[in-house]
């Protein structure tokens, strides 16, 4: 009965902490920091944070 319990616990556990992870929304590419962080900062996006990170054809705009 114990090793029953236990399992029940580490299992609820398991399930609680995958509901912690942040999830970025990618809303697209822009040729300039400037362009990106303009739509970052706009309502459209719908993300509350965001981040501009440089990629190989310009900036990726990412929504939390």
């Amino acid at each position: 009965m114990k090793s029953a319990l236990i399992a029940a616990a580490l299992a609820a556990a398991a399930l609680a902490a995958g509901t912690g992870i942040a999830h970025a929304d990618y809303i697209g590419n822009y040729a300039t920091y400037d362009a990106c962080e303009a739509d970052g900062n706009s309502p459209k996006t719908g993300g509350t944070h965001w981040e501009c990170r440089p990629a190989g054809d310009g900036w990726d705009l990412f929504t939390y």
